[in-house]
């Protein structure tokens, strides 16, 4: 009996022990789009906007570390949930300015335009 080929993507419900599939081959880079609006897509997110999705995980994990750390009375870990969580709130700051900045760019263009 011939061995099963090791697919370079293979479904979640498959184990490696059935396929013999290694992690090194799950692993294996998935084929690229090739539909430029979708590249496109990826490089439009403004650095306003990624600050904000990175701060608000920034909050939650801190958030989650905090609680562990009351939770199992680990001083180091519910200080470092703290910290994180600040510094996620400050990232969204940041966030906040960056697009506050963009958009009186865009106000002033306008000014420019009709003046």
């Amino acid at each position: 009996m011939k061995p099963k080929p090791i697919p370079d993507v293979f479904n979640s419900a498959q184990t490696p022990e059935s396929h013999g599939i290694t992690k090194a081959a799950a692993l294996k880079e998935a084929p690229k789009s090739r539909n430029p609006l979708f590249a496109r897509a990826k490089e439009k997110y403004e650095t306003s906007t990624k600050d904000k999705i990175k701060g608000s995980f920034h909050e939650m994990k801190g958030t989650i570390k905090e609680e562990v750390g009351k939770i199992t009375s680990d001083r180091n870990l519910k200080a470092e949930g703290k910290a994180e969580k600040r510094a996620g709130k400050v990232q969204q700051r940041i966030g906040d300015a960056k697009e506050a900045v963009a958009n009186l760019k865009g106000r002033l263009a306008e000014l420019k335009k009709t003046g």
